[in-house]
C-alpha cells in the first residue's frame, strides 16, 4: 500500500522539492548587463514589467549604459517621433530613459515600487512627473494600486522599515487602500510601531528570499518584453533630423501633429479621440464645471515619495504637466483652481528643497503640445526634452533637503486657502 502511494505520490513530492529548492536556492544574478535587452525592458510598459525587479535592477545597475528612472503614470505610453526614448535613442544620449509608469499608478504604487530598487536610487538621477490629476477626493484607485503591487514589494518594505513616522504612514495606507494584503498583522505591526518578534524576522527573511528568487526565475524563463521598441522607437528613428536641432525637430513635431490632430477641433489625436471620446463627447461638455485636485490624500502620499528622494540622496526633476486648453474650456475644468492645485503642490515641493521642477501647467493651450485631453506630446515633449538637458547638464550632489513631516497630517491634504496663509 505504500509502495502504491508512494509511486502516486511520490513524483509529485520530489517536484515540490525541486520547485522549493529552485525557490530558496536560485541564484540572483542582475550582472549579465545586454543593452539590446535592456533597452526593450525600458519600454515594455506592462504591469508584469512596471513590477518585475529583475529588469529594473539589471537595466540600472549596467555600467556602460546608464538609464535614469524616469516615474510617472500613463504619459509614458503616448509614443510619437518626439518622444523621449525615441530622442534619447537617435541621437545616442549618454543615457536611456527607464519607464516606471501605469495608468492609475500614484505616488503610492511608485513609493512601494521603489522600495525595489532602493541601492540604484542611491545618490543616483530621477525623473517624477506629477500629475494634477493623481489628487482626487479620493485619492489613489485601490484597483489600480493592487494591480502594481505585489509581494516581492511588500517583503522589500517590510524588511527595510525602522518604525520611522514614514514607515508608520506608509503602513497605514496600504491597509487602507488593501485590507487584505498578505502578511497584514506584520503590516500593521509597523503602523502601531511594535517590533517584530524573532520568529516574525525569520519569516519575513525566509518569504523575502523566495519572493525575489520566483521572480528572477520566471522573469529569467518567460522574459516580460513586448514588442513597443520594435514598433514604436526603431520605425521612427530615421524619420528624424540626422544632426540634433531643435527648430528642425519643432518643425518635423508640427507636421506630424498637424496630420494626427485633423479629425476634431480640440487638438487631440485622431486614434485617441475615436476610441475614447467621440462616441459621447456631447455629455462630456461642462462635465468637469465642479472638479478640483486641491484636497486630496494625494498630497500624504506624495510625502513617502518626497521622504524616499531625500533619504536616497536622489537628484529628481519634477514634471507638472498641462491640461489641453481647449479640452479644459469645452469640460469647464477651472483653470484658476488647476492653478491652486499646481501652487499646493510647487510649495510641497520647494519649502523642502526641491527645485528642479519643470512647470508646464500653463502651456495647455500652445500649439501641438498636447497629445490628447492631459498628456503632452510632439511639441510639449520637445519642451520636457530641453528642460531634461539643462537638469542634467548639471552636476554635483543632491541638495540637502528640508524635510517636513508636517505634510503627512490630514490638514494638509484637506487645505483649501491660498498657500501663502498655510502654516506649518
Amino acid at each position: 500500500m505504500l509502495k502504491r502511494l508512494w509511486l502516486i505520490l511520490g513524483p509529485v513530492f520530489c517536484a515540490f522539492l525541486m520547485v522549493l529548492a529552485l525557490l530558496l536556492f536560485y541564484p540572483v544574478n542582475y550582472g549579465k548587463h545586454q543593452f539590446e535587452e535592456e533597452k526593450r525592458a525600458a519600454v515594455t510598459l506592462t504591469a508584469e514589467s512596471f513590477k518585475s525587479r529583475t529588469q529594473k535592477v539589471r537595466a540600472l545597475t549596467d555600467p556602460d549604459h546608464p538609464f535614469i528612472p524616469f516615474f510617472g503614470s500613463s504619459e509614458w505610453l503616448r509614443f510619437d517621433s518626439m518622444h523621449p526614448a525615441v530622442l534619447a535613442e537617435a541621437y545616442q544620449r549618454p543615457y536611456r530613459p527607464y519607464f516606471l509608469g501605469q495608468r492609475g499608478a500614484a505616488s503610492l504604487t511608485q513609493y512601494y515600487g521603489m522600495q525595489q530598487i532602493l541601492p540604484q536610487l542611491e545618490q543616483k538621477t530621477a525623473v517624477y512627473v506629477v500629475s494634477p490629476q493623481w489628487f482626487t477626493k479620493r485619492g489613489a484607485d485601490p484597483s489600480a494600486f493592487q494591480q502594481y503591487f505585489n509581494s516581492d514589494q511588500l517583503t522589500s518594505f517590510l524588511t527595510q522599515q525602522n518604525y520611522s513616522q514614514v514607515d508608520q504612514y506608509a503602513a497605514r495606507r496600504l491597509l487602507d487602500i488593501y485590507p487584505n494584503v498578505a502578511m497584514a498583522d506584520l503590516v500593521k505591526k509597523v503602523a502601531q510601531k511594535q517590533p517584530f518578534s524573532s520568529l516574525d524576522q525569520t519569516y519575513l527573511g525566509l518569504t523575502s528570499r523566495i519572493n525575489q528568487r520566483e521572480e528572477a526565475l520566471f522573469n529569467g524563463l518567460t522574459g516580460s518584453y513586448n514588442e513597443n521598441y520594435d514598433r514604436f522607437i526603431a520605425p521612427k528613428l530615421d524619420k528624424l533630423p540626422q544632426s540634433f536641432s531643435y527648430d528642425a525637430l519643432m518643425e518635423l513635431a508640427s507636421k506630424e501633429a498637424k496630420k494626427h490632430t485633423s479629425n476634431n477641433h480640440l487638438g487631440i489625436d485622431n486614434h485617441f479621440y475615436n476610441s475614447r471620446l467621440k462616441a459621447k463627447i456631447d455629455k462630456l461638455k461642462g462635465a468637469q464645471r465642479k472638479l478640483s485636485y486641491v484636497q486630496s490624500p494625494e498630497y500624504n502620499d506624495f510625502q513617502l515619495v518626497l521622504n524616499q528622494f531625500a533619504s536616497s540622496k536622489t537628484r529628481v526633476l519634477f514634471v507638472i504637466p498641462p491640461v489641453n486648453e481647449k479640452w479644459m474650456a469645452y469640460t469647464g475644468l477651472r483653470a484658476d483652481l488647476y492653478q491652486k492645485a499646481v501652487a499646493k503642490i510647487k510649495y510641497q515641493l520647494e519649502s523642502q528643497g526641491f527645485h528642479e521642477i519643470a512647470d508646464f501647467s500653463k502651456d495647455g493651450g500652445r500649439e501641438h503640445f498636447m497629445h490628447d485631453t492631459i498628456h503632452i506630446g510632439w511639441n510639449g515633449w520637445l519642451a520636457f526634452d530641453q528642460e531634461l538637458q539643462n537638469f542634467l547638464a548639471k552636476s554635483g550632489p543632491a541638495p540637502a533637503y528640508q524635510i517636513d513631516n508636517r505634510f503627512f497630517a490630514k490638514d494638509w491634504a484637506t487645505y483649501s486657502g491660498d498657500i501663502k496663509d498655510f502654516k506649518k
